[in-house]
């Protein structure tokens, strides 16, 4: 099924950022009274809001930093999922994992991480997590004030990463917010970790950006075709401050005791991107209630695979 459905240019995207309202139950949106939230959900193939799905749409703010947030809010839902994207990704790259929580009657909330999609941001910059954790923060309080529980976490590599952090920082774990955590091929060592740090190392000080590489991280070949020449979110140069950021992270996690939070996280044995033998055997350490499904052939793009391995990836999320 093809992604472009519509002609969605740069000045529809700026269009769309100015007239997002804020995020919150009176944010019910009407596509046909806005035709650049139309022109989006129909270019990504996202679902309509109908009689039975309320669609929102709209911004939060903290300080200088704009969080595009959505959420579909089926009639008669049973819970609320929050969906963590990966790096260089954002929500419009997300209608299977979307349409697949709609079916199962869930509430989803989708939000731009920090220089992604429609939020603010330098494209892929960031300093530390620790930002990515303050918008998954911002996100859920304003999500629970109008979106039924329990709540749910599903996150996507980079977004895994995220969850966990989040998971990780919590000192009194019986206010923690999620009754489930799903994680797709969580971040922790990406592939030649090892040797990549050092070179970062040595050249990060001359150049601050890198020209980025698209790799076959999905057996899909319309997602990546779509990826690469027609996505307008997708930049050219990656900003190396990111690649500190992942730095520290690793070095946290590494260094952290731990949760006994039952985590589950999917990971396929084709994945290009992750040295994730290395990352199962340290989360495994890490949460010993942690539950694993392997999922065979799978890329890094669980969230974007081939239709018959997508439906093992699905099938496994536990809600």
């Amino acid at each position: 099924m093809g992604y472009a459905q519509s002609d969605f240019v740069p000045q529809n995207i700026e269009n769309l950022r100015q007239n997002l309202p804020p995020f919150n139950a009176a944010a019910a949106a009407n596509p046909a009274a806005n035709s650049a939230l139309k022109n989006y959900l129909d270019f990504y193939r996202l679902p309509r809001p109908d009689d039975n799905i309320q669609l929102y749409a709209g911004h939060l703010c903290d300080a200088d930093q704009q969080t595009h947030i959505m959420a579909w809010h089926p009639v008669g839902a049973r819970g609320t999922v929050v969906i963590v994207h990966g790096y260089l990704d954002h929500t419009g790259l997300y209608r299977n994992l979307i349409n697949e929580l709609l079916d199962r009657q869930f509430a989803v909330v989708c939000f731009d991480l920090v220089g992604h999609g429609l939020s603010s941001g330098e494209p892929g910059y960031i300093k530390t997590y620790s930002t990515y954790v303050r918008q998954l923060n911002q996100v859920i309080s304003a999500a629970t004030e109008f979106l039924p529980g329990p709540l749910h976490g599903i996150g996507q590599s980079t977004g895994g990463a995220v969850l966990l952090k989040q998971l990780l920082e919590q000192i009194n774990t019986s206010n923690y917010p999620f009754a489930s955590l799903n994680l797709l091929a969580p971040l922790v060592h990406p592939r030649l970790w090892k040797f990549n740090r050092w070179a970062f190392r040595l050249t990060g000080r001359f150049r601050k950006t890198v020209k980025r590489v698209f790799r076959k991280n999905s057996h899909d070949g319309e997602f990546l075709h779509f990826l690469q020449h027609q996505d307008p979110f997708q930049p050219r140069r990656l900003p190396k401050a990111w690649i500190g950021a992942m730095a520290n992270w690793v070095e946290e996690i590494e260094n952290h005791p731990g949760s006994n939070f039952p985590i589950n996280v999917i990971q396929g044995d084709g994945d290009g991107t992750l040295d994730w033998r290395y990352n199962i055997r340290l989360l495994e350490e890490k949460f010993p209630q942690m539950s694993l499904n392997l999922i065979d052939d799978a890329g890094h793009h669980m969230a974007n695979e081939r239709e018959d391995l997508r439906k093992k990836i699905f099938a496994a999320i536990k809600l």
